[in-house]
């Protein structure tokens, strides 16, 4: 198991990011008011550098990270031998109605039904979602789904 975060090397290596590029399974986590953890399974895109994440304008993850910016991911897809966890800051994007992943690069290990994107698009469009931005200061390899026990 490594673990980055040493200033002196990049926190995403070669490894990670080609790992985040194939996968989007990932859970985000963050902390209540009352300092307690929380968590939502989420859809996270990874343009390089960052992942980003769609949510709704007004939904406890906004409130949440805004109140405290730290917040962890774990990269977990499903039958892998490993997944990758990350931590950083996330904070919304500001003047931003799509991730950076644009329409072109739709997530390729998370099937969506006919209209469901176009939906979505909409949405981000008319501003009732926004994007979700962290950037990772430590990551971690640890054991996947389809790890042995």
């Amino acid at each position: 198991m490594s673990l980055k975060g040493n200033p002196a090397e990049d926190v995403i290596g070669p490894d990670e990011d080609a790992f985040l590029r194939a996968h989007s399974r990932t859970f985000l986590l963050a902390t209540r008011p009352d300092g307690s953890p929380t968590g939502w399974p989420m859809v996270g895109l990874y343009p390089g550098g960052a992942l980003e994440f769609s949510t709704y304008r007004r939904s406890q993850k906004v409130v949440n990270l805004t109140r405290n910016p730290a917040a962890a991911c774990v990269v977990a897809p499903v039958a892998e031998s490993r997944a990758l966890v990350i931590r950083g800051t996330c904070a919304v994007v500001a003047d931003r109605t799509v991730p950076a992943t644009g329409d072109a690069n739709p997530p390729p290990d998370i099937p969506v039904a006919e209209g469901v994107a176009e939906g979505a698009r909409a949405r981000m469009q008319s501003g009732k979602r926004v994007v979700l931005r962290l950037v990772p200061e430590r990551c971690e390899w640890i054991p996947g789904w389809g790890a042995e026990p």
